[in-house]
Order: structure tokens, then sequence, then C-alpha cells
């Protein structure tokens, strides 16, 4: 075992330990159910999507959380291959039966903080002459008609925070070593900076934002 390795699973072990109270056992399978299979947070895209005043949101969301899913399940997972931590260390107690699939990077951690991620990008308040400010935000619907950005933006933390907390829960359930889910979180953060980056550049070539309303 190398010993990096060690100190990842020894930092988990710590963590169970200091964590471990149950009352607190049911409380973190909930939080983790929230990035089981992404169905929330799916979900939570294709409502974005319908709304006319969320679309351009959605869209951004949506691509933040398929590349993500690309990058984490379909390509670094397999290639990685890393073995859950309970398979090496006995110390390490799972809550939750086998997934199926390899521990590096936390699945759940990733496709969490893509969209959430995305969200907050696209909602964050630009500086301007004045400081920064929610008014320079981009439309955040469909030809101009847009939620508020304060408010979007303000769920967007919280969903931040969400992502987080799921991390969290896969270390309390044995899931994942820690390593697994900080790269989890980072990975969904990176893909979501993509997608926005590229999504603003095209529009930015066109003039246009998503939804046809000009660029200034």
């Amino acid at each position: 075992m190398d010993s990096f390795t060690q100190f990842d699973g020894d930092l988990l072990i710590g963590i169970q330990n200091a964590l471990n109270a149950d009352w607190l056992t049911p409380v973190m399978k909930v939080i983790t159910y929230f990035g089981e299979g992404g169905y929330f947070w799916i979900v939570l895209c294709l409502i974005l999507l319908i709304f006319k005043k969320t679309r351009r949101l959605g869209i951004v969301c949506t691509f933040s959380l398929m590349l993500t899913f690309l990058c984490c399940n379909l390509i670094i997972k397999p290639a990685v291959d890393r073995a859950r931590p309970w398979e090496i260390f006995e110390a390490v107690k799972p809550f939750l039966p086998h997934p199926g699939d390899a521990s590096f990077p936390s699945g759940h951690s990733a496709n969490a903080m893509g969209p959430a991620w995305g969200m907050f990008m696209a909602t964050l308040p630009l500086k301007g002459e004045n400081g920064r400010s929610y008014d320079l935000v981009p439309c955040l619907g469909w030809q101009g008609t847009g939620a508020d950005p304060k408010l979007m933006h303000r769920l967007s933390v919280a969903l931040v925070v969400l992502g987080v907390l799921i991390g969290i829960s896969r270390l309390y359930l044995g899931m994942h070593y820690p390593s697994d889910v900080i790269c989890g979180l980072l990975l969904g953060m990176i893909c979501a900076t993509v997608v926005y980056t590229v999504i603003t550049y095209i529009e930015k070539k066109r003039g246009r934002i998503l939804g046809g309303v000009k660029t200034e």
C-alpha cells in the first residue's frame, strides 16, 4: 500500500470515528440520496429548462451536469479503478451496499457540484463601474423574460452547500476516501466553469445570449 492511500484511509477512519452517532446516520443517508443516480439534479435541470424565466440557466446547469457525468463516471472512474475504502481498510465501516463502480472520484460529489456551480457562476453579480451588481447579470430566461438573479444566486449558494454536504455524507457513510470527495467537488466546479466559459464565449461571438437577447 502506498503512503498516500494509507494517509487517505487513516483520515477517513478518523472522520468516521469523530462524527459517528446513531442520530446522525439516518440524516447522512437522506443527504446522500440527493446525489443518488443524479436524479435530484436531473429533475432540477429539467425544471429550469421547462420554465421560460430560467431556461438559459437550465441550459448552463444541464450541460454542466452532462460534462461532469461524462468526465467522472465514464472516463476517470473506469480509468483509475480505485477500490472502495472498506475493501482496503477493515476499520472503515460501510453503511451502504457497494455501489458497483470505482471509488475515485466521488460521483455523488461531482454530479452535485457540477450543476450547482454552473448555477452559481451564471447568477454571480458582475462587476461594473459602480461595483458588482445583479443588474449586470445576463437574462437567465428566454427572449428577455428572466428570473430574479439575486434570488437564483441565493438558491445556487444553497445548492453548492448541499453538494458539499453530500460529499461529507459519503465520508461519513464510508463510501469514499477524502481525496475522492475533494477531487469530485473540484471536478464538478471545473466542468461547470468550462461549460459557462464556452457558452458565454459563443454568446459574445454571436452578439446574443441564449434566448435571442442582444449582448451589450
